[in-house]
């Protein structure tokens, strides 16, 4: 065999084995991203809220919040884009014992509320904030993706589908 096509087929071989293992380390890498992927909590936390003033539900904001890294969701009147009804901002930091420690500020100009601190809470576990005057809020958090997200979608959905008219 001549020296040429001697270095033909280890070129050859090289480049097969070559695309082989990088074949390999591209699997390797997107299903390890797609474990991460399903981790509970990894895309971060659900932070709903309930806001009510005299026991009538005045707000219902809901908001994912990646862990670490605060968020803000404002809500505008539709009629004048100028004006805000609500803004809350958001961040949430998981605590080594599974607690998720949230510091929040809450504005409802209509209602004179400005609300902010930091909290404690089990995921899971609704916890009720005093926010001054008649104004309180019921607030809950799960990670994201999980069971118990999945159970409160289900639980919105239903909520929100009309009653049968037969």
């Amino acid at each position: 065999m001549s020296a040429s096509r001697v270095a033909a087929l280890l070129v050859l071989a090289f480049l097969f084995g070559g695309s082989s293992a990088e074949v390999a380390v591209q699997t390797s890498r997107a299903l390890a991203r797609a474990r991460a992927d399903r981790e509970v909590g990894s895309a971060g936390d659900l932070v709903a809220l309930e806001v009510r003033d005299d026991g009538a539900t005045i707000a219902r904001p809901r908001l994912l919040a990646p862990v670490g890294r605060p968020v803000q969701l404002t809500v505008r009147d539709p009629l004048e884009p100028d004006r805000v009804r609500l803004q809350l901002r958001v961040e949430a930091i998981r605590e080594p014992a599974g607690d998720v420690s949230l510091e929040y500020a809450l504005d409802i100009p209509a209602r004179s509320v400005a609300a902010l601190g930091r909290i404690t809470v089990t995921p899971g576990v609704e916890q009720t904030l005093a926010l001054g005057g008649a104004v309180e809020a019921t607030l809950l958090t799960l990670p994201v993706p999980s069971a118990a997200f999945e159970a409160y979608l289900e639980d919105e959905r239903l909520r929100n589908v009309p009653p049968d008219p037969t």
